[in-house]
């Protein structure tokens, strides 16, 4: 993986939580719950594609879709909602930033990864916000 090769080992400069939709049986009847299914995991947005803010009726809103990367062996599902820190892996203690996954790429070394060591997972993100409103 990425950590295996020391020119990248501090790669990961990012921190994430990762909550899933998952189903929980109440009695007979099954309800969906938000759940937190990994936190400070690894990672990099490495790809920022920031939009201009846009006004409705209601609310001006920021939409804009980034890039992650992590290791192959983090489990992230298209729809999971991300908490990125920016900085989180480096000491830094910045609010986190709300992410929608969408589908993640594996990418794999061509020699099983012993050579380069630069085999990891791509997550495409989109991140649509009220401004001003915190969420």
């Amino acid at each position: 993986m990425l950590f295996d090769n020391p020119i990248f080992k501090n790669w990961y400069t990012d921190l994430m939580d990762v909550c899933r939709v998952v189903p929980v049986k109440d009695g007979n009847v099954t309800r969906q719950e938000r759940k937190t299914v990994a936190e400070k995991v690894p990672c990099r947005v490495y790809h920022t594609g920031t939009g201009s803010p846009s006004i409705t009726d209601n609310a001006a809103r920021i939409r804009g879709e980034d890039k992650l990367s992590c290791d192959l062996s983090v489990d992230i599902q298209a729809g999971d909602e991300l908490y990125v820190i920016r900085g989180g892996n480096t000491g830094h203690t910045n609010k986190p930033e709300r992410y929608l996954a969408g589908p993640p790429q594996d990418f794999y070394d061509p020699i099983g990864g012993a050579l380069t060591g630069l085999e990891h997972k791509e997550v495409t993100l989109l991140r649509e916000n009220l401004i001003g409103s915190g969420r």
